[in-house]
């Protein structure tokens, strides 16, 4: 008994002593982590409203137009006519026009003398006409022309480069052979170009001008040189200048003779002149009375090979309106 006493003490002794040996590993708790979703926002196309053009108006302007050379015989007080100018608009990029010119005398005569009753059908006309933007600095254009008996096509070329330089190139292709029956008539290439110079309202342009015809051997080509004023303002009123001087004139008939003439038998190229004041009185923003007075100065060749003075006073007044 006394030695399994003994025995049940050491085996008691060592399970304590191994129980202070016993180190408890700590526990990991997992943590339940909770992932908020977030809500799933779907990308939607914007779709643009697509919105048609219209074709709009975006100017009037229609006046009278008055031009007598002197020396007119018979009582005669010049060529005139009546005219309108419609401007629209369609989007952007494209701009559209008509006009028309309806012609009358003063009494019953033309300004070359010709009998034609108080309107001269021969030279009513009627254009219509369109033009695309190419961009911010160049733009093409078509426009028809119909005559009382020739009509004409016409392609423009529209030019500014610069804040400096500016212009247009002009070819018309006129249908006019034959007309009446007058075989001294053809169909003709025409031609007209103006580059201009601006700086502060001042500019300087070259302007050419040039018929030829294509079934014989009519033609006639002149060259000018054009100056421009800016515009001197007083309250609504404003007025401007315009100096036009030829600088060469030749011109043949169609059997290829050589001839003179602006209109008249020209003596020489620099006598001929003409100088312009340009008025304009802005009535409203959108609405301008306009008065242009224009004076040329020429030397003419006489019948007996001579020079005689021979001046012409034009006149265009009316109002023009932006929409």
């Amino acid at each position: 008994m006394k030695k399994l006493a003994l025995l049940l003490g050491s085996l008691l002794v060592v399970t304590a002593t191994q129980a202070k040996e016993v180190v408890v590993a700590p526990v990991e708790v997992e943590k339940e982590v909770v992932v908020v979703a977030e809500p799933v926002v779907e990308e939607v196309a914007v779709v643009e409203e697509y919105t048609a053009p219209t074709l709009k108006l975006t100017g009037l302007k229609t006046g009278l137009w008055h031009e007598n050379r002197s020396g007119q015989t018979n009582g005669n007080y010049g060529s005139n006519s009546l005219r309108l100018y419609l401007d629209f608009a369609y989007g952007e990029d494209w701009t559209f026009n008509v006009a028309t010119r309806r012609y009358f005398s003063s009494n019953t005569k033309d300004s070359y003398g010709v009998n034609e009753g108080l309107f001269n059908q021969g030279e009513n006309r009627v254009y219509l006409g369109a033009t695309r933007k190419i961009n911010d600095q160049y733009s093409i254009g078509y426009t028809y022309v119909n005559r009382h008996n020739w009509d004409a096509h016409d392609l423009v070329f529209d030019f500014a480069p610069t804040d400096y330089l500016s212009g247009y190139f002009t070819y018309e292709y006129q249908t006019r052979a034959n007309r009446d029956g007058n075989i001294k008539d053809t169909d003709v290439h025409y031609v007209e170009f103006q580059p201009k110079l601006s700086w502060n309202g001042w500019g300087v342009s070259y302007y050419y001008e040039g018929e030829f015809g294509i079934e014989n051997d009519y033609e006639y080509q002149y060259q000018q040189v054009r100056l421009f004023t800016p515009a001197w303002t007083y309250g609504n009123f404003s007025v401007s200048g315009e100096y036009r001087g030829t600088l060469t004139y030749d011109s043949k008939n169609y059997l290829g003779q050589d001839e003179h003439g602006i209109g008249a038998s020209v003596k020489d190229a620099f006598d001929v002149n003409r100088i312009y004041a340009l008025t304009k009185y802005q009535l409203t923003e959108t609405t301008n009375l306009f008065t242009n007075i224009g004076y040329e100065i020429g030397t003419w060749e006489a019948e007996n090979n001579g020079s005689k003075d021979s001046d012409m006073f034009i006149l265009e007044t009316g109002v023009s309106i932006k929409f």
